[in-house]
């Protein structure tokens, strides 16, 4: 009797094709799951890092988001001073510029600490880019945002690589907080020296509730 050794090609094809199956259903959950983390982390230290440029700007420079005025530039084509482009451009190293790529956010609908909304219909124009590649975007008319509510922005947590879209988070029938889809995009509130979630999916993803 002849002894075999090895594995039949019928045999290595079928182990791969169960192999292959198995990745196909795995893989994609897990490259979400990365990019999720990816996401949650840049947020929330973008988030972090307004929030201490703008403490930092009131010390040294005696303005904050309550003194900005809507994006201007000088002869020279430099953002002018008070403008949000100049206070990140100053405490965050941030190189800013027109963007057309959150076009999709065309309506927003922000829920303050008491879930009263505010309807947000502009369009995000200007982003600033910072050395880890997040990004906050705004609408360069912005101006004046001394109370919160009056100032919207987002925070972009891989810049303008895509997906360029929106957490969001939905309530179960038990409420309790199901968080569908974490994505790259974060709405935010920017007034006075403070920068806050703008969102039940920003704060869920910030405070992990």
């Amino acid at each position: 009797m002849t002894k075999r050794f090895g594995f039949t090609l019928a045999e290595v094809l079928i182990t791969l094709g169960i192999i292959g199956v198995v990745a196909a259903m795995t893989i994609p959950t897990l490259v979400s799951n990365t990019n999720g983390a990816q996401f949650k982390t840049g947020y929330k230290k973008a988030l972090s890092s307004l929030n201490q440029a703008a403490l930092m700007n009131v010390a040294l420079d005696n303005y904050d988001f309550a003194s900005v005025v809507k994006y201007e530039e000088d002869s020279d084509g430099k953002a002018v001073e008070k403008t949000i482009d100049h206070l990140l451009g100053k405490r965050m190293s941030a190189s800013c510029e027109d963007t057309t790529d959150y076009a999709a956010i065309t309506s927003f609908n922000a829920d303050d600490d008491d879930h009263t909304a505010t309807t947000i219909t502009n369009v995000p124009n200007r982003i600033c880019t910072f050395a880890d590649n997040t990004a906050f975007v705004y609408y360069k008319d912005a101006a004046g945002c001394d109370d919160k509510g009056d100032c919207l922005g987002f925070i972009d947590a891989n810049s303008t690589t895509g997906p360029n879209t929106l957490t969001t988070v939905t309530y179960k029938a038990d409420g309790t907080i199901d968080q569908t889809s974490i994505n790259d995009v974060y709405p935010v509130y920017y007034y006075d020296s403070s920068v806050e979630p703008a969102s039940d999916a920003a704060r869920v993803v910030l405070f992990g509730k």
